[in-house]
């Protein structure tokens, strides 16, 4: 609790003194004041305080002047005064300007200004601000909880704390997706990509939402005309989301940061409230796609009508899409699944799309509809892109891949379309491409091969025949498997291919004659090629195969 510097300047006591420099900072709040003759240890101070001094010394010794030109440069103060007339015949210029570069308010004080009467009427101001703050901020608090008692939802809400504060108000879910809005009229606008959006030019939020959720608390700043203001809401350790405010500057008043804070409290009651009902559902529709994943199930009729309980329409084509996390031997905990879960809900709720979805430990399953349409075109489609993107954006370090199965109208399929779509994201690495979206179809010749595997046929005796030769080489060092694979790839082009495997050309046809006389195989022959080939992604599927069986 605290007065700005502006009003502190409004004292009578302090209609003589004169500012300096630092015109932008009279907004700045000073919760204290503190009156220093020497500067010593500036560590001391703390942040919001009115520094008070002499400037005994400053004038002569550099140190010093060093010293506090660092601690005005570090925007701890809310404002320094300094005495003229008493040490210093002028305020020194640097100290001028590392306040004017700072954009802390530098203000000369007269030497006829008593130090006490100084710190009593800006004190005496601070409490009668921490009265009155106090007595808006239970009305507030008051008014706002009534709207929990009263059931009211996010929009009503947000409709009220922009009536409270008469400011344009933007609520967004942790992954910045708008949850609500309430925008004045003909003002503003409010894009996700570019934040508000003014008459004058586009005013961003991004920075500023970064640095609340970094303090874990609201955060202001002054933006041309306007005050742009952020604040995490908050609910048993976890950040649900934030409140973004945008008012006219001379409007701006530091009472509203109290209604902000204040509502930050109601929209976590409220969305803790939604949260357990989400989690209920989410429960439920977990239990049901498990049971039709896992065939756990006596009669069809009793999965649709367990679905159209939760109004699910099982009529149509359905498809079913895995996520999973590309690197899949990190450690992940509990919480990170979760948000996984949460960002597919929130989106494929926002775009009206139905599914189920099913969180495992490690992986998500979704079902949905699978439309009348190229599955690219798919709104599902869409949906999972936008999930995917917007994971990068918040977790780059923890990116996911995502696998689409066919599509089935048989109830007794959709374990068929789940199991194709799992496939689908875990074969990713073997189809050498930069996407992280993959339908089964798109899997090619090892779409191919794993219907054979499905189908009873051992992978392993595919492959070995032709490999085994090559297999015993690769243990003595020499990895002919891969220098094949790396001269197929290239379409048999000997530049490139030595070039990818940093050995000179003679030493690759070298390896490709060891290879033809291994193999029994002649690489000018397409038979040939085409069954090395084969042989080769046999070999690299049945390797993975029996990582995933490891794994699960």
């Amino acid at each position: 609790m605290a007065i700005l510097v502006k009003d502190a300047l409004s004292l009578n006591i302090m209609k003589e003194t004169k500012l300096l420099a630092g015109e932008n900072g009279l907004d700045r709040l000073i919760q204290w004041v503190t009156i220093v003759e020497i500067i010593e240890d500036t560590s001391r101070l703390s942040e919001g305080e009115l520094l008070v001094t002499t400037g005994f010394g400053l004038a002569d010794n550099q140190e010093r002047r060093t010293r506090l030109e660092e601690l005005i440069q570090s925007q701890r103060l809310s404002a320094i005064a300094i005495y003229k007339g008493v040490y210093l015949t002028e305020i020194p210029a640097s100290l001028i300007e590392a306040a004017k570069n700072s954009g802390i308010p530098l203000i000369e004080i007269p030497s006829h200004v008593n130090f006490s009467d100084i710190t009593k009427a800006v004190l005496e101001q601070i409490v009668s601000s921490q009265l009155h703050q106090l007595k808006y901020s239970s009305a507030i608090h008051q008014r706002l909880t009534h709207l929990n008692v009263s059931n009211k939802n996010v929009t009503q809400i947000t409709d009220e704390l922009a009536h409270l504060i008469s400011a344009n108000i933007v609520v967004l879910d942790v992954f910045l997706h708008q949850t609500a809005a309430h925008l004045i009229k003909d003002e503003v606008t409010y894009s996700p990509a570019f934040g508000f959006l003014t008459d004058h030019e586009p005013i961003e939020t991004t920075p500023l939402l970064k640095q609340a959720e970094e303090k874990g608390r609201l955060v202001y700043d002054t933006c041309g005309a306007f005050v742009l203001a952020a604040c995490p809401v908050i609910a048993m350790g976890d950040i649900f989301g934030f409140i973004v405010s945008l008012k006219k500057k001379d409007e701006w008043h530091h009472l509203d940061a109290i209604a902000i804070e204040h509502a930050g409290a109601v929209y976590a009651i409220e969305w803790l409230k939604q949260k357990a009902i989400q989690d209920t559902e989410n429960q439920m529709q977990g239990h049901l796609l498990d049971d039709i994943l896992q065939q756990q199930y006596t009669e069809e009729s009793y999965v649709v009508e367990q679905a159209t309980k939760l109004q699910y329409d099982m009529s149509d084509e359905q498809v079913v899409i895995y996520f999973q996390f590309q690197h899949q031997h990190t450690q992940l905990d509990h919480q990170m699944m979760q948000r996984l879960s949460q960002l597919l809900t929130s989106i494929f709720e926002r775009r009206h799309i139905p599914f189920l979805l099913k969180t495992r430990l490690d992986s998500i399953f979704v079902l949905t509809p699978a439309e009348k349409k190229a599955f690219q075109e798919a709104e599902w489609y869409r949906a999972a892109e936008e999930c995917r993107s917007t994971w990068s954006y918040f977790f780059p370090v923890h990116p996911i891949v995502i696998g689409i199965g066919r599509a089935y109208e048989q109830i007794g399929l959709f374990s068929k379309s789940a199991k194709e779509a799992q496939y689908a994201a875990r074969l990713l690495p073997l189809l050498k491409t930069d996407e992280c979206i993959i339908h089964y179809q798109k899997l090619g010749l090892y779409g191919m091969l794993l219907e054979m595997n499905e189908a009873g046929m051992n992978l392993h005796d595919f492959y070995v025949e032709l490999l085994s030769p090559l297999l015993y080489t690769k243990k003595q060092g020499a990895d002919l498997i891969h220098t094949l694979e790396v001269y197929l790839a290239h379409n048999e082009n000997i530049q490139k291919s030595a070039g990818e495997l940093f050995i000179h050309r003679h030493t690759l046809s070298y390896r490709l004659k060891q290879i033809e006389t291994r193999t029994g195989c002649s690489l000018k022959s397409t038979d040939d090629r085409m069954k090395l080939q084969l042989s080769i992604m046999a070999y690299r599927l049945s390797g993975l195969l029996d990582q995933m069986r490891t794994i699960s």
